[in-house]
């Protein structure tokens, strides 16, 4: 399985909701989610991103696969 498709794997078994990037990146085994992101949009899929400040202060990554109900 690849990169794009383990990603994509995940997101479809969450679609609409929020996944946290290092969720992603360990089904992934990668580091390069973003560019992975990327890859998936350009084959159409509906990829939504957000991030959130933690309360360390540390910035929090998510991304939702959008798919009509």
């Amino acid at each position: 399985m690849t990169q794009n498709q383990a990603i994509q794997q995940v997101l479809e078994k969450h679609r609409n909701q929020w996944v946290e990037m290092p969720t992603l990146a360990r089904a992934a085994d990668c580091f390069a989610v973003h560019s992975r992101i990327a890859d998936l949009r350009k084959r159409g899929l509906r990829i939504r991103n957000k991030t959130e400040v933690g309360k360390t202060g540390k910035k929090l990554s998510f991304y939702m696969l959008e798919v009509p109900r």
